[in-house]
């Protein structure tokens, strides 16, 4: 598959030159610092080892885009060779600075944004005298070969001409490769000074000098690793995953982009279409990147690839599978591009208008983005058959299912292979999926749903309002109109400052922040209840709501239970309806819901009991980071009331 040899740095620039090595086009620009620059020539001067560079040979079936290393001008008739896969960098750097013509581009300093263009010079006195780091006998002077000070007033030295550069003995970078005609001139101008040189004879001291410096790099050979053309696309963007000494991982999308553009396609204009067209319509798609766009297409496209091979009469190994692997979609053919593209488009708005029926309303509140390869894929393949309410209902038990069961967050690709021709067979055929009969929901969960990192968080979030929550001050259902106009989340229903300070026992933190105590309000109504007791923040909010009992039932409340300030019923009896809601999404049973509850209650102690059962706190995945105005203090709360009553 590949082969290692050295080759002479000549050889390599030349090739650079002429094109005959190039850049595959998905290759970014890259400029190196000056101070790195100066290092890289430091090196090789002294033949120090910089690394090899990888190359892959041209003519196979890999036909990227290619565009030659900046400053390279070809006249477009060129045979290319090799396209130069790692070792850009260097190579750029080393033709800019011992090739090229013109001055070299590079950054002020490391990690810098701004441009400089300087020219690279080797001192030869500072080269030659073993005292001196070789370091400082490179350098680099700014465009017009003039170095100043104070503010570019005083000139500290002028290499603008040959003649001055001869005076300081400074060779210019681009004279390495091939120096004695600047050699030979140099001799001459010191011979025609009349004046005799500091060392004595100028071409002996500039022989000198040649033997020790120059010669390392007319001499210098670059370790070079050359993928064969038969190399197969999997294996050049491991590359660039595993290998690319550059630290800049490409993903697949760019590597599909390089790889279509030799066909005259650009996939990432056609893509930045794509997508401004769909979050114009509907925010949450800004989930959906070019490569999550590029799996969907390839699970339809190797499904289609299945179809035809059985109806040709192929059997066995000869049927491929359907899959969205990195390998499946490098194979991605433009043909099978254009053919899918179109429609996995619509398919993936079909799944937005799929997630806000769920109460799924933006991308931050998705539980698995990675879900929606899947679900618009299925959308494409069950078209108008997923518009009954019985196919609607599966659909649905499926998504929650992968949601609560928490199954996107493992090898993903392998679970969209199975879900396309699984849940294609359930909603024609009943057939259970295997995701839906794997997933499980243990009631101890609840406990640990904290934060909104988790899927499951964010889905139970959405059932809340989608079972018929709404705001406890206004009355108002949960909507979509109210998510952004009313500045919906969740906040606890037992502050914490309550919690910690009044509860007797204090209510520990792994309880308080648990879902459980949680349930989505706006943000005024969240300042109403800031850090009080329900029997404080209740009656401010009956003064806005007559029908505040019936909006408390809807979060799973009790209006006396919460008046009365009962923590531990109202927690248990909140946990058993979240299970409840849970069961039905996933449409399985879920058991052990208020035993489970009532044990880590009585473990802390809010429920006494003569043998207190061992309860293990359950990790969290985050410390709490739900919005809180405990910290509002009385003064402030009475402040928000009247705010509140007006």
């Amino acid at each position: 598959m590949f082969k290692t040899y050295p080759i002479q740095l000549k050889t390599l620039l030349d090739d650079v030159s002429s094109g005959r090595i190039q850049l595959p086009d998905f290759q970014r620009g890259w400029v190196w610092d000056d101070y790195r620059i100066q290092g890289l020539l430091a090196s090789m001067s002294r033949g120090f080892p910089v690394g090899a560079i990888m190359t892959l040979e041209a003519g196979g079936d890999i036909q990227f885009q290619k565009r030659p290393i900046e400053g390279v001008t070809t006249n477009g008739n060129v045979e290319l060779d090799r396209y130069l896969l790692d070792g850009q960098q260097r190579l750029t750097s080393l033709y800019q600075a011992l090739k090229y013509e013109g001055p070299v581009e590079s950054r002020d300093r490391p990690g810098g944004s701004r441009v400089i263009k300087r020219w690279y010079y080797i001192d030869m006195e500072k080269a030659l005298d073993s005292n001196v780091d070789r370091e400082d006998a490179i350098f680099s002077v700014p465009e017009d070969r003039v170095v100043r000070t104070n503010f570019g007033r005083d000139i500290v030295l002028d290499l603008s001409s040959p003649e001055r550069e001869f005076q300081h003995h400074m060779i210019p970078t681009e004279s390495v490769m091939d120096p004695m005609s600047w050699g030979f001139k140099y001799a001459q101008h010191w011979q025609e000074q009349g004046s005799e040189h500091p060392y004595g004879n100028a071409f002996d001291y500039f022989n000198s000098f040649k033997t020790t410096v120059l010669d390392n790099f007319t001499h210098y050979e670059l370790p070079t690793i050359n993928l064969e053309k038969e190399t197969p696309k999997e294996a050049v963007c491991t590359v660039f995953e595993k290998v690319n000494t550059g630290g800049v991982t490409l993903s697949v999308f760019e590597l599909v982009t390089a790889s279509l553009a030799a066909d005259g396609f650009s996939l990432r204009d056609d893509w930045a279409e794509r997508r401004r067209s769909m979050n114009s319509e509907y925010g949450l798609l800004q989930a959906v990147d070019g490569v999550t766009f590029l799996q969907a297409i390839t699970l339809l496209a190797t499904q289609d690839r299945r179809r035809n091979a059985i109806a040709s009469g192929l059997s066995g190994n000869q049927i491929p599978g359907i899959g969205c692997k990195r390998s499946d979609i490098l194979s991605l053919t433009l043909s099978e591009y254009h053919q899918w593209a179109d429609q996995i488009e619509a398919g993936f708005v079909s799944a937005a208008k799929f997630l806000q029926s769920q109460f799924i309303f933006t991308q931050y509140n998705i539980p698995y983005n990675t879900q929606l390869v899947p679900l618009a894929a299925l959308f494409i393949e069950l078209g108008p058959e997923l518009d009954s309410a019985n196919a609607k209902t599966k659909l649905e038990h499926w998504y929650w299912s992968g949601v609560f069961g928490e199954m996107y967050a493992g090898a993903i690709e392998t679970q969209y292979a199975r879900d396309l021709p699984e849940v294609t067979e359930y909603i024609r055929n009943s057939t259970e999926p295997d995701l839906i009969s794997q997933a499980n929901f243990a009631p101890a969960r609840l406990l640990s749903l904290r934060t909104r990192n988790s899927a499951a968080y964010k889905g139970l979030y959405a059932l809340q309002m989608k079972s018929g929550a709404a705001d406890w001050r206004t009355g108002k259902p949960l909507t979509l109109a109210d998510w952004h106009q009313e500045n919906i989340d969740i906040h606890h229903i037992f502050p914490k400052r309550w919690c910690q300070r009044e509860s007797s026992p204090p209510v520990p933190p792994w309880l308080h922040d648990s879902i459980i105590n949680k349930t989505p309000i706006d943000s005024m109504t969240n300042r109403i209840i800031g850090g009080n007791s329900p029997s404080r923040y209740l009656p401010g909010l009956r003064r806005h709501n007559d029908n505040l009992r019936e909006v408390l039932e809807a979060h799973w409340l009790d209006e006396e239970l919460l008046q009365s300030d009962q923590f531990t019923e109202c927690f248990v009896r909140r946990g058993e309806a979240m299970l409840d809601l849970i069961s039905r999404a996933m449409g399985k049973s879920i058991i052990g819901g208020r035993e489970t509850l009532s044990n880590a209650l009585r473990s802390v102690g809010l429920i006494p009991e003569a043998a207190d059962p061992e309860f293990d706190e359950p990790d969290a995945e985050a410390f709490d980071d739900e919005p809180e105005f405990d910290d509002l203090g009385e003064s402030a709360y009475d402040d928000e009331l009247q705010v509140a009553d007006n």
